[in-house]
């Protein structure tokens, strides 16, 4: 699991601001996963957006959907993904 975050944080890092990211398959179900543990619903994570930096670290939106093999999402909100400095990661709705 650290693996695959580490692979989604360097991702991250190095993406240009507002980038749609591609998720493999890895990066996709640690982004659930952590959207999951974090107490929101998230059955896939399909579409990540690099957003930036604030004052904790790198900003990921991240769009979640069915976990059905589509491409659909939840149109109606995101997640906020943030790759703290200190190595943790905060999750908000967007």
């Amino acid at each position: 699991m650290k693996q695959i975050l580490a692979a989604l944080f360097a991702i991250a890092a190095t993406s240009a601001a507002a980038e749609e990211m591609k998720l493999t398959p890895d990066m996709a179900k640690g982004a659930a996963l952590v959207i999951r543990n974090a107490g929101f619903n998230c059955p896939a994570a399909k579409m990540a957006w690099k957003k930036g930096e604030n004052a904790r670290g790198d900003v990921v939106k991240v769009h979640c959907g069915p976990d059905d093999g589509t491409d659909n999402v939840f149109a109606d909100f995101a997640y906020r993904v943030t790759f703290r400095d200190d190595g943790r990661i905060d999750v908000a709705e967007w």
